[in-house]
């Protein structure tokens, strides 16, 4: 959620707005407890050569822990999936 945010604050859409096309959708908010932290920092070293963010890092380690895929539109993902040891799925 925060990455649409971001993306539509970037382009001065009203938070109204931006709150009214993301509420319907099924998103499920995950807190960020000490475990999910962790994880996403110690994916630093991992990923630093890949130019991935503490948001992207939070993402991978999300997907880690639950045993998900990570969807991403960020091609570098895929360079770094095995390292991290998450099944990445590039939608572009």
């Amino acid at each position: 959620m925060a990455e649409v945010a971001s993306h539509y604050s970037k382009l001065r859409m009203p938070d109204d707005m931006v709150m009214a096309m993301l509420r319907p959708l099924p998103i499920k908010l995950i807190d960020a407890d000490a475990g999910l932290c962790w994880e996403a920092g110690r994916l630093r070293g991992l990923t630093v050569e890949a130019g991935l963010s503490l948001g992207d890092r939070f993402c991978l380690a999300l997907a880690k822990r639950e045993k998900l895929p990570a969807w991403t539109a960020d091609r570098k993902w895929r360079d770094i999936a095995d390292a991290v040891g998450v099944k990445v799925v590039a939608i572009r």
